[in-house]
């Protein structure tokens, strides 16, 4: 799924919370974040909301689909990448000894269990999209019952007999309701239709077709599903068919009557939409102007740093730390270092995609000198660019060339695929190149980087835009607005309960 994310919002909450962190103000208090239901070791500053932005139109105003709540670890001290990029701002333990530059680290993989899925778009109507079946009739839930979708199964189970009406709608898309009326397309239509019950009427009105405009093609559940797999791993294991006994949810017998069977991707679908609106920890910038409005500088650089998104330095920190040395997890109460995925947002533009990220490899890492940076940056430039003198960052005093990989778990699975075991799933990871150099002091301190093209091909990828703007961290599934249940806020289903779906996904993972 791509998402647009406002820039403002971004680095101004970063950067400010950043400061507030480094330099903290006498009997300065903050908010520290709690669960219930995802108990972390960590302890984290509340730091503000980061929302989607999906688009804007005259008739309906500003979109949204989906926020993160940001967290911000508690850790002090200093570093020397700006507030906006701190690596210990994507995890506490990304700091000292593993800010220093180590060429014998040239690869890793995370230790959690990662299985490729579907991003649930809501041009399909989301987690209503009934994904198995040729039946998209929602008023007839007898005919194929087995093959309704998630969220009308949970409807089944949790909300048995409150069926609700939507009424018809008439629905643009985006640029249509940039024109006046009388220039637009056709409507797209949907008929009235009774629904098996609030999260049903609520997925549809807000994450599918009866929202009020017709979505676009990138829009759906990849944030949602990117954070349940960083932070839960484990997928299901088989199909159950499943009854309530009073609160709980219990395995049917094998003739037993009266029970909704939830395959594996049903419950995949309900834990993308659980983590749609999440709380997490953020590194990295957004830029919200258009690429062929944005002003870059004579080395080919953005000149607002809103829209140098993601310091390289920060991505090698992640990678290195995090993939290849291992840290604390955020998520839950384990204490054991393990190598731990994060999300990364892939591409440079004004869209996003959002994929944990698996594993990484260096395929070069040397040390050249300040000249030989120079010419590296200015590869690609302009016209006036000074390509003998670095003169970005004063307190480097060398330098290193890095050619690197990283991978991403695929949420592109449909069809037959999704009626397989995740962990069966033979889907192949996506790569993607990154070329920079890393600034360091004479004790080999990594202070900070750039964005390069790939210097050994004439046509290379040019690092300077294919990179990521930012990477995150999910730390629980709760966002703002929501209870310890993950019930109630505005983004994600707020009829859909933590531990109802977490109970599903348990009884999946049993053995019969």
């Amino acid at each position: 799924m791509k998402t647009w994310m406002r820039a403002s919002v971004v680095s101004s909450v970063l950067l400010v919370q950043g400061c507030a962190e480094l330099d903290p103000a006498p009997g300065e208090s903050v908010a520290v974040a709690a669960s219930s239901l995802n108990v972390s070791a960590f302890r984290f500053m509340e730091g503000g909301e980061l929302p989607y932005v999906l688009g804007f139109s005259p008739e309906t105003g500003q979109i949204l689909g989906g926020a993160h709540q940001l967290l911000i670890p508690r850790t002090g001290g200093r570093e020397a990448l700006d507030g906006a990029n701190l690596p210990s701002h994507l995890h506490p333990e990304l700091r000292g000894s593993l800010l220093q530059l180590n060429s014998t680290l040239r690869e890793g993989e995370a230790q959690s269990t990662a299985f490729a899925s579907n991003w649930w778009p809501q041009r399909q109507n989301g987690i209503a999209d009934r994904w198995n079946s040729t039946n998209k009739n929602y008023s007839d839930r007898i005919s194929d019952p087995d093959n309704i979708s998630p969220v009308e199964k949970y409807d089944v189970l949790f909300h048995s007999g409150q069926m609700e009406t939507l009424g018809a709608i008439a629905s643009w898309s985006m640029d249509d309701l940039r024109r006046p009326p009388y220039l637009r397309n056709p409507p797209y239509i949907q008929p009235t239709v009774v629904v098996a019950g609030p999260a049903t009427r609520w997925e549809l009105q807000h994450h599918g077709l009866y929202q009020g405009v017709y979505p676009e093609y990138w829009w759906g559940h990849c944030n949602g599903w990117s954070a349940y797999v960083a932070a839960e791993g484990a997928g299901p294991r088989r199909d159950v068919r499943v009854k309530l006994s009073g609160t709980t949810v219990t395995e049917c017998a094998a003739a037993e009557t009266g029970c909704v069977l939830f395959r594996m991707a049903d419950i995949e679908a309900l834990m993308s939409e659980l983590y749609f609106s999440d709380s997490v920890t953020f590194s990295g910038r957004r830029c919200e102007t258009r690429a062929d409005r944005t002003m870059r500088d004579v080395y080919g650089r953005p000149v607002d740093p809103a829209c140098r998104d993601l310091n390289p330095a920060t991505m090698h920190v992640a990678m290195t730390g995090l993939l290849g040395v291992g840290a604390k997890p955020l998520h839950g109460d384990s204490t054991q270092r393990q190598k731990l995925m994060f999300v990364v947002d892939h591409t440079w533009d004004v869209e996003v995609w959002s994929f944990p990220v698996k594993q990484f490899s260096i395929d070069v890492i040397e040390e050249v000198d300040v000249r030989q940076a120079a010419r590296l940056l200015c590869g690609g430039a302009y016209a006036g660019a000074d390509c003998y003198n670095y003169r970005f960052n004063p307190g480097a005093t060398r330098f290193v060339r890095v050619a690197a990989r990283f991978w991403m778990i695929s949420d592109s699975v449909t069809g037959e695929t999704l009626l397989t075991p995740p962990e069966q799933r033979t889907v192949p990871l996506s790569v993607s190149e990154l070329h920079y150099v890393l600034e360091l002091d004479e004790n080999l301190t990594i202070l900070g980087g750039e964005w390069i093209k790939n210097p050994s091909i004439v046509n290379g990828v040019n690092g300077k835009e294919l990179h990521p703007d930012y990477l995150w961290i999910p730390v629980r599934a709760q966002g703002t607005g929501e209870d310890a249940d993950d019930l109630g806020g505005a983004e994600d289903n707020p009829y859909i309960s933590y531990a109802k779906v977490k109970a599903l996904l348990t009884l999946s993972r049993r053995d019969d």
